[in-house]
């Protein structure tokens, strides 16, 4: 089903903290200042060149330079990239490891069921990362992606010999504080660990937009099986002790129309509210395994807890039992919410800060959505709303980039 290949990755020759950064996506105008001026040639400058319709040949004729400059360097080999990230949970404070492998992946519709998404995507957003695809011919940042652990691939990842190329470790880095590269060159083990995902199935974590435009691109410049048809992802197994979900908490720049006891009139036919102190939300949403939703206003807070989750016809029960639906699909509009403007932060503490200053009106905490739950969405062809998971850490980005011509 899935096709993956090995490939020679184009990588800074001399990997530094100062070249590296999160993915393009979870970059803000400050963030993406300090980091184009901590050093001229951090991957920012070319993932999110800055400047109008020229931006993207900007971006197209300074990969150039530095592949020039010998700051950039292709790999001789095509290679199977191992990657290993170490970081602090914010969940558990504990530390944890997980594991990855850089590879191409051949880009298949989704009705083809051997991709599998679970997040809607915006046009703006593909456009912007297909023009620069269009214009360097090259895939910047990696997407990461999903996969269940086979004996097919334990036996291929077995005995492997792994040659250690790149190592960055720091307090102050991006997306933990450990990061690790290495590689398999040998044929016969780039062919084994090939072979072991011909029955696999990829669910994309994160890289939706990315992934689309690559499908885009490979359907306009190339056919199935060429080198257009691909794009690098990082693949980590289901079953990876690593994987980490954080939970996206909305912070609404408005409160419900009415008094508080129009906002409970209008919820109770369908929800239970529990009233308890803003300050203890997140300790007293732990009690009830993921099933209740915490709200906070200046005034107050409740944990509402759906009665009951009713079937929805077309929708697998995995996603109407999801927080962020529910909030989405029942909450917001019973409370009389109209398309409301909102922010977004994974941080319980920043939400209530933000409620507490008059930054945000209210705020509604979430819990992590499970694993199991995304899989089973993707599986069943659904969408989660926007913004419903947040796979903690990110992909680094200057770590590997592959040119679609070689």
């Amino acid at each position: 089903m899935a096709i993956v290949r090995a490939f020679r990755a184009t990588r800074f020759a001399r990997l530094i903290p100062e070249v590296v950064a999160p993915p393009y996506d979870v970059i803000d105008e400050s963030l993406r200042a300090a980091l184009s001026e901590r050093n001229p040639y951090n991957i920012v400058h070319l993932t999110l060149p800055q400047g109008d319709e020229d931006r993207y040949h900007h971006a197209a004729r300074l990969f150039q330079h530095w592949l020039a400059e010998g700051v950039l360097r292709q790999d001789s080999e095509p290679a199977i990239y191992r990657y290993t990230q170490r970081f602090l949970d914010p969940l558990t404070n504990l530390h944890r490891t997980r594991t990855g492998y850089f590879v191409l992946l051949h880009t298949e519709p989704y009705e083809n069921g051997v991709v599998l998404p679970h997040e809607e995507t915006f046009p703006g957003v593909k456009e912007d990362r297909f023009r620069l695809l269009q214009a360097t011919g090259t895939h910047l940042e990696a997407i990461f992606g999903l996969f269940e652990d086979t004996p097919a691939f334990r036996e291929a990842i077995g005995d492997l010999l792994w040659e250690p190329i790149a190592e960055l470790t720091g307090d102050d880095l991006p997306e933990g504080n450990a990061h690790r590269l290495e590689r398999i060159t040998n044929p016969m083990s780039v062919a084994r660990f090939e072979r072991a995902f011909e029955n696999a199935r990829v669910w994309i974590a994160d890289g939706h937009h990315r992934y689309e435009t690559a499908l885009r691109f490979g359907q306009t410049y190339g056919t199935d099986g060429s080198p257009e048809r691909f794009l690098p992802i990082l693949l980590v197994p289901l079953d990876d002790p690593g994987l980490v979900i954080l939970p996206t908490h909305r912070l609404l720049a408005e409160l419900p129309p009415g008094t508080q006891s129009d906002w409970q009139a209008r919820l109770t036919p369908e929800f239970e509210l529990i009233p308890i102190a803003p300050d203890s939300v997140v300790e007293q949403m732990a009690r009830y395994n993921g099933e209740a939703i915490g709200f906070v206003w200046r005034e107050g807070a409740w944990l509402i807890r759906p009665k009951a989750y009713p079937s929805v016809e077309g929708q697998p029960d995995a996603l109407t039992r999801l927080d962020s639906w529910v909030l989405h699909a029942r909450v917001l509009p019973a409370l009389g919410y109209r398309e409301p403007s909102k922010t977004y932060t994974r941080s319980a503490e920043e939400a209530l800060d933000a409620v507490r200053s008059g930054k945000a009106q209210a705020a509604f905490l979430l819990n992590p959505p499970p694993l199991r739950a995304l899989q089973q969405i993707a599986s069943a062809g659904a969408k989660m709303p926007h913004k419903s998971t947040y796979f903690y850490p990110k992909v680094l980005s200057g770590l590997i980039m592959w040119q679609v011509k070689q």
